[in-house]
């Protein structure tokens, strides 16, 4: 989401509206609907301090409260609510009702604000606006194309869908990741329990060599000093750089561009991102232009639900090419957006005339490269794990036994 600042005149006098919104045409849109003046300007500006302030308080809320979207609970809520409307009830008491059945607090919240927006003359979309935070760029991406379109519930069944992908893809992941992150933090507990209970121990008896310590000695010593210490410090810097690079992520574009950067350039993680954002992306795409929705603004609507920056400018620079008469599958290609497989399916769609169909065959591969990444997650970090549990056992015997061994030569040598 961008920020804009439109100037309109008003009876004789200029008046500034800041706009949150995915383009300037929105923006126009949505700050026309606030001001009944004159357009004058708009431009677009950084983050106002107030929204970073606001972002900083979402992220206490979010994390520290756990207020958080529960994907099932979301799921059946949207489902629900496609089903409702469809029976001829109108939105805002299909919104009371899921509201009033419900025992996730965020969905109670949000649909019960909705009911009362609606009720105001809003439109659903901008409570989802207010609440991107929690449910996704995703949620107001599809809940606008219901309302654009006039089928709402063709929307939310698409959203409940997508999300259900989304969710089935990262309980796969989570399923994939527990067995390594208990075992590195196993090791982490032993590798602690070891540097502050056992090294010291041998502490005074090695200081009693009165002599050159070996190397893997001194980095033991020197890592139980901090840790006994200063470990109350170190738990600190930790936390404060997480919250930092977190606040950062969430408010500074080029902050976020390099981290994005960054993951899509580090081993294995880079894989997930991929595959998973562009099996996200393709169906969401296939999804749209079967409702008819034209490519560029199916285009501009999928890129929403992008989080990565740097897949996210290719898909401007698609949308760029395309308004400037290029063909899809060229900017695709020139962007490097899929590999040679997806990128053959796509063209051949667009010269047929059956890229909706196509998209979904290219989704259904992407979703097929996820699922081998998730299946083979185990045996690529193995090979990283065992390496570390072999380094940290390395260092530990030859740490302690190394000074035992120069104590008994010399005991012989007496």
């Amino acid at each position: 989401m961008k920020y804009y600042k439109i100037t309109f005149l008003y009876k004789g006098h200029k008046q500034d509206v800041v706009i949150k919104s995915l383009n300037k045409a929105e923006a126009i849109i949505d700050g026309k609907k606030i001001n009944k003046g004159m357009l004058i300007k708009i431009e677009e500006i950084p983050m106002p301090f107030e929204e970073k302030l606001k972002i900083i308080k979402d992220i206490f809320r979010a994390k520290i409260l756990r207020k958080k979207l529960n994907y099932p609970s979301y799921i059946s809520s949207i489902r629900q609510l496609a089903v409702l409307i469809k029976a001829g009830i109108s939105l805002k008491d299909a919104l009371e009702d899921i509201a009033n059945n419900t025992k996730d607090a965020l969905i109670k919240e949000v649909f019960l604000k909705a009911a009362e927006a609606i009720d105001s003359g809003k439109s659903l979309s901008d409570t989802f606006a207010e609440y991107e935070e929690y449910l996704g760029g995703i949620s107001l991406a599809m809940v606008r194309l219901g309302e654009q379109t006039g089928d709402l519930v063709m929307a939310l069944e698409s959203l409940a869908q997508i999300y259900e992908n989304m969710y089935e893809n990262r309980r796969k992941m989570v399923k994939a990741l527990r067995y390594p992150v208990i075992t590195l933090i196993a090791i982490a507990a032993a590798f602690t329990f070891l540097i502050l209970v056992v090294v010291p121990k041998f502490k005074a008896m090695f200081e009693q060599l009165h002599a050159e310590l070996p190397l893997p000695t001194r980095i033991l010593l020197l890592i139980e000093k901090i840790l006994s210490q200063y470990g109350f410090l170190v738990l600190s810097v930790i936390i404060a750089v997480v919250v930092i690079v977190t606040f950062f992520y969430k408010t500074s574009y080029s902050f976020k561009l390099q981290m994005d950067k960054i993951l899509l350039r580090t081993f294995l993680i880079n894989k997930i991102i991929e595959y998973s954002t562009l099996h996200r992306f393709l169906m969401t795409m296939a999804s749209l232009l079967k409702s008819g929705i034209p490519l560029v603004d199916a285009l501009k609507i999928s890129e929403g639900i992008i989080e990565n920056e740097v897949l996210k400018n290719k898909i401007k620079e698609i949308i760029k090419g395309i308004n400037q008469g290029r063909s899809f599958a060229e900017m695709v290609a020139e962007q490097n957006l899929v590999n040679f497989v997806a990128l053959r399916m796509i063209s051949a769609g667009e010269d047929s005339g059956e890229l909706d169909s196509m998209l979904e065959s290219a989704a259904g591969y992407y979703e097929d490269r996820f699922q081998d990444i998730i299946d083979n997650m185990q045996a690529s970090i193995e090979p990283i794990m065992l390496t570390v549990i072999g380094g940290l056992v390395l260092l530990i015997a030859l740490g302690i036994f190394l000074p035992m061994w120069d104590l008994a030569n010399a005991a012989k040598n007496i």
